[in-house]
């Protein structure tokens, strides 16, 4: 459920910092679990660039593995 909250607020704020801030909670948890859940459910859910995120329509993370 926790992972849930946190990536709908990353998904608001499309900013991994002020997500955290509004959850009371560090950057690098909200990050790590976030990524943690992309990888256990082979999902890629955002795209990461250098200061910025975009959230993006689920796909495979790995398009070998096929859909």
């Amino acid at each position: 459920m926790v992972s849930l909250i946190q990536t709908l607020a990353v998904a608001e704020y499309l900013n991994f910092r002020h997500a955290a801030n509004r959850l009371g909670v560090s950057q690098s948890s909200v990050s790590t679990r976030i990524k943690a859940l992309e990888e256990d459910s082979g999902i890629l859910l955002f795209e990461r660039r250098h200061r910025a995120v975009r959230a993006q329509a689920p796909r495979r993370s790995n398009p070998a593995q096929g859909t």
